[in-house]
């Protein structure tokens, strides 16, 4: 019996080195999931912030389709009306709608690029990508929306300026009331379209038709002067004189259509080119992320 006793130490020893090499094991499997638990987490938080940049970008693409929408429709619809006469009176009501209803546009717009602001746009990562894309294409959309809006104020403003022009009382045999009339509506509109700031792209032909407007001015008072000294020489002076502005009034007409012919087209070549593209390509992008997501969920 006494050899079975001794053998009692070494069995305990036995099972006491079998725990402590156990605890050993869950030691270094605590340690193991301890660095990578972190690791884990990280991963966790980056899928959360990629879903929410992915929720937020296209939240405002999805937004800014509307504008997409009206913008193209109102380019088409002025570029269809491009060589048409119309005699009808302009509806400056519906003129000044138009340009709020543009103004809105752009501050929406502005609304929604600040919207992204915060959102990471690391162009090595696909979101990253996208975010940068999106915001390419809102400010794109916002630059167009407010073109189109001052392009709209502009014609406004200038139809008023050009009103007491065309306002003038013209039918009299009397040439000195008529110079009186042609002074008066010269400077009345002479002065509005001086208050007015063009585009720069009609910076040019804005300031070449008030100097026109400037030149018949002067015209009328130098017919108003010929007129009262009853002078015919310089009376039919004045007439070739102003024959001469005439043509120079139909020049600036042409130019100024033409500059705003040129800005409908140019404005049409942006939308159906680069932000139809990359409208294109977000739209793809954006269902390619979200098909990812799921997956990876």
């Amino acid at each position: 019996m006494l050899p079975r006793q001794r053998k009692l130490p070494a069995i305990m020893s036995a099972v006491s080195k079998g725990g402590a090499v156990l605890l050993c094991v869950f030691l270094i499997a605590a340690i193991a999931l301890t660095m990578l638990l972190p690791s884990a987490s990280s991963a966790a938080s980056n899928r959360q912030a990629v879903q929410e940049s992915l929720s937020k970008t296209t939240e405002a693409f999805n937004a800014a389709e509307p504008i997409y929408q009206m913008l193209r429709e109102i380019i088409e619809e002025e570029i269809a009306s491009l060589g048409i006469e119309d005699e009808s009176e302009a509806d400056l009501d519906e003129a000044e709608a138009g340009y709020e209803e543009l103004s809105g546009y752009t501050k929406q717009l502005n609304d929604l690029i600040s919207g992204l602001s915060g959102l990471p746009d690391d162009p090595n990562t696909s979101d990253g990508k996208t975010v940068c894309a999106a915001r390419e294409y809102l400010s794109m959309l916002r630059n167009m929306s407010a073109d189109l809006a001052e392009f709209v104020r502009y014609s406004i403003d200038m139809y008023y300026a050009i009103e007491p022009f065309e306002m003038m009382y013209l039918d009299t045999d009397d040439f000195m009331i008529l110079s009186e009339e042609l002074w008066n509506g010269c400077e009345e509109t002479r002065t509005l379209m001086g208050a007015i700031t063009p585009p720069a792209y009609l910076a040019i032909t804005h300031n070449d038709l008030m100097a026109r407007i400037t030149e018949f001015r002067d015209f009328a008072e130098d017919f108003y002067i010929a007129c009262a000294m009853e002078d015919p020489l310089r009376i039919y002076s004045c007439v070739y004189r102003m024959n001469r502005i005439v043509r120079m009034f139909e020049i600036c007409n042409d130019n100024l259509y033409a500059d705003l012919e040129l800005q409908l087209r140019q404005a049409e070549r942006r939308l159906d080119g680069p932000i139809a593209q990359l409208r294109s390509e977000l739209t793809n992008n954006l269902e390619t992320l979200k098909n990812a997501q799921g997956r990876g969920q």
